[in-house]
């Protein structure tokens, strides 16, 4: 078993960590391979989808920018916003992106984040600014700039810290 198979498994242990999930869980459907059990395999996706979310609870412009023709958002982003930028359920995706991020191997992050974007699937196109978005920041994070003003914290941490190194590698190696 690999090492970031070994790590995921762990922070599925913590008995917490499936509850703070189940708030969410209609609202993910269809846009995570597993998003009944939400296994450790999934978190890469989960971790895309909920910053991807966030981004669009924070910034208006590029929420708006992003609605489908008639002006409404992913489901996920309806979820985290019926109560406003600072929903609960918004609270709540923060904390699970906290969770995750340790979790999630750079290498794969990446790759998951390109299979995103490329996607012609409504489900997915609907979060394409956002993926881009965390693109950017990721570029701005890992070469040390600040990150965009609305970039999820546990974006930052996990990319700025022991991450760093594998995601600039990951990032600057085709160049």
């Amino acid at each position: 078993m690999s090492d970031s198979k070994v790590y995921r498994r762990i922070a599925r242990m913590d008995e917490e960590f499936p509850g703070l999930l189940a708030a969410l869980k209609p609202a993910l459907k269809g846009l995570i391979p597993d998003d009944i059990n939400f296994t450790e395999d999934s978190y890469d996706e989960l971790f895309v989808i909920l910053a991807a979310a966030l981004y669009y609870v924070k910034d208006a412009k590029l929420r708006k920018a992003s609605a489908n023709k008639s002006g409404g958002n992913p489901k996920l982003v309806a979820v985290l916003m019926d109560e406003g930028e600072k929903d609960k359920d918004a609270i709540l995706a923060a904390k699970v992106l906290e969770r995750l991020a340790p979790y999630v191997p750079p290498k794969v992050f990446i790759n998951t984040l390109a299979t995103m974007h490329a996607s012609t699937e409504t489900h997915f196109r609907e979060y394409h600014g956002a993926i881009s978005r965390i693109t950017a920041d990721l570029y701005r994070i890992v070469t040390g700039f600040k990150p965009g003003e609305h970039c999820p914290q546990a974006l930052v941490q996990w990319a700025s810290g022991p991450s760093r190194e594998l995601l600039y590698a990951e990032l600057f190696s085709g160049a």
